[in-house]
């Protein structure tokens, strides 16, 4: 991925495929500054709802994880609007700190969530000391990383021993007909069904064109285990439409 953090800060003046092979921190916070006023909203309505059951077996599970940890640190990178790490605020006596590259998105999460620590930054210089979190949660987001291995030894770093890694992405289904399906979605559907809810509906062109070229399933796994961690496992979700991978360091 490019390092190049100086390309035209206009996402919109670029086509979707050309910002994932230059992609940078820059064209990628201003397509999500963009689309910050409307964001809450088209994701329930092109997920149908269903991205709310992926945040709560996200959480279910960094709530088995950090098991009778009577106070888990979770850091929650990409955090947008603050949903998945409202959610893992839910764990009791969970002390959560959210963090994007977005200050868009940034201003909506803390109006929505007042009580939870919203910081600006970015997943591959994260600006916290060694082993100072239990839980390092992402959701939807890790794809938009401009150096993803770069950002997986940041999760790594930041994490306890033992901690783990929840991480939430969209999965394009591996059953031929489902992936027809989906794809047809993706690509045809879901862009018009955003532009006439968004004056920016480049993202919703980026997105599916993000998720064919982003790693999953064992291609994933095996970068967080080149990366620092020990385990590495996933769970495929919803026929195969997300997917939820657990890292253990």
């Amino acid at each position: 991925m490019a390092k190049n953090d100086n390309i035209a800060a206009s996402p919109s003046r670029k086509s979707a495929e050309s910002l994932n092979q230059t992609k940078s921190r820059s064209s990628i916070r201003s397509m999500f500054d963009d689309v910050a006023p409307t964001y809450d909203f088209l994701n329930h309505l092109l997920s149908l709802g269903i991205d709310n059951y992926w945040r709560a077996r996200a959480t279910h599970m960094a709530k088995k994880l950090t098991g009778n940890n009577p106070a888990p640190r979770i850091l929650d990178v990409a955090t947008g609007t603050g949903d998945l790490a409202a959610s893992m605020a839910k764990i009791p006596g969970a002390k959560v700190t959210g963090l994007d590259l977005s200050p868009e998105m940034l201003a909506i999460a803390r109006k929505k969530y007042p009580d939870i620590r919203f910081l600006e930054g970015y997943a591959e210089n994260l600006p916290f000391d060694n082993a100072s979190f239990d839980i390092v949660s992402a959701g939807f987001g890790v794809r938009n990383f401009e150096e993803l291995a770069k950002g997986m030894r940041e999760f790594n770093r930041v994490l306890k021993p033992g901690g783990h890694a929840i991480i939430i992405e969209p999965m394009i289904p591996r059953n031929p007909l489902m992936k027809k399906l989906y794809l047809v979605y993706f690509k045809k559907v879901l862009p018009k069904i955003a532009g006439l809810f968004s004056k920016s509906t480049f993202a919703y062109d980026y997105l599916p064109h993000s998720v064919e070229q982003f790693p999953q399933a064992e291609a994933f796994s095996a970068i967080l285990k080149k990366n620092g961690f020990k385990t590495a496992v996933y769970y495929p979700m919803t026929f195969e439409t997300s997917i939820l991978y657990v890292a253990g360091k």
